[in-house]
């Protein structure tokens, strides 16, 4: 090797290993700004070598790790940097990530909410937590960290589209809708955030501003699929049965393979009284997605409705195998057994409808009827009884709500108004 070539090999080589540790943590953020991950990496490793204390050096080098994939590599050094300083919020924060990433949700979430309980006012790390909450089903606890993430940072859409998901899985379609609202106002570009507007709108009764939602989707992008199946599902809510039929038959033409169409598309031919074909596209939903729960219900009941109590039965068994929390399946369960005298079998659905659901009056009235039938009087006269009372109260609460004196009903023995 050319001597001068050696030399300057070896000054480069003594400058490079000379840098102070603020020198390689500017030039690594100078790299991460440049979108050099790599390159960053390598700067922060050299500075955290230098300052091996250092928590919020270790938690940069886990950040960039994470970045590049190398999650295993990421947590050690989250862990590490918690080991040096348990009480820096980051490293909980992007640990909770990198866990989430692993499809870890029993370790993420607890490193969330610690980084949430070490800085509180951080809306970022509540718009996760809220997140995460949701995604495995906890509703309850993932709306009070999404409400109080918008109102730390009420500009981000992501955290009201977020907050509306869950009012909407939670069946507040008001509350969803104006969380929806105020994403597209604050991302009107968004066609996904705007598709959950649509739909919310027609949840909450505004069908027609809800379609009008979904045709400035379509003008955007003239193939979104959500946008033309929420159409129809609009005319569906609206009553307006033909013209979701038309709708629901225009896109099966196009692709026939569309489970939940088929679903939509036998709702509305059930609604027009086409019993056997409303049936059959039911049928058809379940061939392409067998474990499409309501359309085994729905099947349920509109076989019913046609009389044929066995197919009604099926369904429903279908149906509870599938989510045995369904009080209502586990109560037209029962209904369709007694009516086909499977008395014994059908007590115990109606039983199993009554614990997950004690406040409908349904159940408690068909196996009464079912105990009157079989000779216990006394269990059917309790049973008489707890029907009128779930009765009473569910009247009592509507009421109440409508700031209105509910309808008069017979007072139970002993009973205090």
């Amino acid at each position: 090797m050319n001597i001068a070539v050696l030399m300057l090999a070896l000054l480069t080589e003594t400058a490079f290993s000379a840098q102070t540790e603020p020198q390689w943590i500017a030039q690594g953020k100078d790299l991460k700004a440049a979108g050099n991950a790599s390159g960053a990496l390598k700067a922060f490793e050299q500075a955290a070598t230098l300052n091996p204390k250092s928590a919020a050096l270790q938690d940069e080098v886990g950040f960039l790790l994470a970045v590049l994939g190398r999650q295993d590599e990421a947590i050690r050094r989250f862990d590490g940097a918690i080991d040096l300083d348990s009480a820096y919020a980051p490293a909980y924060f992007h640990l909770g990530v990198a866990q989430w990433l692993k499809h870890d949700p029993d370790r993420a979430i607890p490193s969330l909410r610690r980084a949430v309980k070490l800085d509180p006012k951080n809306a970022e790390y509540r718009y996760r937590l809220g997140s995460m909450l949701y995604d495995v089903g906890h509703d309850d606890e993932a709306l009070p960290e999404l409400k109080t993430s918008s109102t730390l940072d009420p500009k981000r859409a992501e955290t009201w589209n977020q907050l509306g998901l869950v009012e909407q899985h939670r069946g507040d379609h008001a509350a969803a809708r104006d969380a929806y609202r105020r994403a597209v106002q604050l991302m009107p570009g968004d066609i996904k955030f705007r598709n959950n507007f649509g739909f919310a709108l027609v949840d909450s009764g505004a069908a027609s501003e809800g379609i009008a939602e979904f045709e400035r989707i379509l003008k955007q992008d003239p193939e979104n699929r959500p946008a033309q199946i929420n159409i129809g599902y609009a005319y569906l809510q609206k009553g307006d049965y033909d013209r979701a039929v038309v709708q629901f038959r225009r896109l099966l033409a196009e692709n026939p393979n569309l489970p939940v169409v088929h679903y939509d598309l036998g709702l509305a031919l059930k609604q027009k009284d086409q019993l056997e074909a409303a049936r059959k596209e039911f049928r058809e939903a379940l061939r392409l997605d067998p474990e499409m729960v309501e359309a085994y219900y729905t099947l349920g009941i509109t076989a019913w409705q046609d009389g044929d109590f066995d197919q009604t039965i099926d369904a429903m068994r279908n149906a509870v195998k599938r989510k045995p929390g369904y009080a209502e399946a586990h109560f037209m369960l029962g209904t369709a057994l007694k009516q086909r005298g499977d008395l014994a079998e059908a007590a115990g659905a109606l039983a199993e409808a009554i614990r997950l659901n004690p406040n409908t009056p349904g159940p408690f009235n068909t196996l009464a009827q079912i105990r009157q039938a079989q000779g216990d009087r006394e269990g059917a006269k309790a049973l008489f009884a707890q029907a009128a009372e779930v009765k009473r109260r569910a009247e009592a609460e509507q009421a109440r709500r409508l700031g209105t004196m509910g309808p008069a009903v017979p007072a139970m023995p002993n009973a205090r108004h």
